[in-house]
């Protein structure tokens, strides 16, 4: 895989963490992604570099094996092909908490705070862990899968735990699907704004619509989700 030469790369518990600090200090930023692209994390680097170059911040990729399993908070049936979702989120989520953010801290210094960003299913990832754990003081949900079988359920009965911003994004085609599950997609995420807006935790929120599809400019989204992030300290 190509990455940033000077990025350190760490194997924790079978999981490769591509490491690079931007400044001196800043927050902890974490994203979580799929080792499907050889080029993935470079560019990404280069959209932050692009974006926020000028912010100080510590970012780390963290890389899944299992995409649809490990990313989804509870198990639920295909949505499309044949491969279900096998609910392993609860267990990505330990293993950030006991020995991705540990190992972090040790290295480069606690008392920071720590952003989980993430893409289409890891974006759903990312802000289900709000709502289960006071660890995350930001979050980036970019065409987070909001489709997801009794998200919209799930959301009535839970509250963000920790005081947050929260950022959420949509590609303004996503939702002009004949897929009837992913075609939810529009309307649950005005949704969760709304909500979001109301949760007393949740300090500022944005939902931004960007053009093209779902796969269009993954990066710049991500890159974009954390400019607004940083802005909000």
């Amino acid at each position: 895989m190509e990455m940033n030469v000077f990025m350190q790369k760490l194997q924790i518990k079978q999981k490769a963490c591509y490491i690079e600090q931007n400044g001196s200090g800043g927050p902890i930023i974490l994203w979580g992604m799929y080792p499907h692209r050889g080029n993935e994390i470079s560019h990404m680097w280069d959209c932050l570099m692009e974006t926020v170059n000028g912010q100080d911040f510590l970012f780390c990729a963290f890389q899944v094996k299992d995409w649809n399993g490990d990313f989804s908070p509870w198990k639920s049936p295909a949505a499309f092909g044949d491969e279900e979702f096998k609910g392993n989120g609860p267990k990505t989520l330990q293993w950030l908490m006991n020995d991705l953010i540990p190992k972090l801290e040790a290295d480069y210094g606690v008392d920071r705070e720590i952003y989980l960003i993430g893409y289409s299913l890891a974006g759903l990832f990312a802000l289900w862990t709000a709502y289960e754990t006071d660890i995350f003081s930001a979050i980036a949900s970019c065409s987070g899968s909001l489709w997801f079988e009794q998200w919209d359920e799930y959301v009535l009965h839970h509250q963000i735990k920790h005081e947050s911003n929260i950022y959420l994004s949509l590609g303004g085609k996503e939702e002009k699907t004949k897929n009837p599950v992913m075609a939810r997609v529009g309307d649950r995420t005005r949704t969760q704004e709304r909500i979001l807006r109301n949760d007393p935790k949740v300090k500022q929120t944005t939902l931004e619509f960007n053009s093209g599809g779902h796969f269009a400019d993954a990066q710049k989204r991500l890159a974009k989700a954390v400019k607004w992030l940083l802005e909000c300290t």
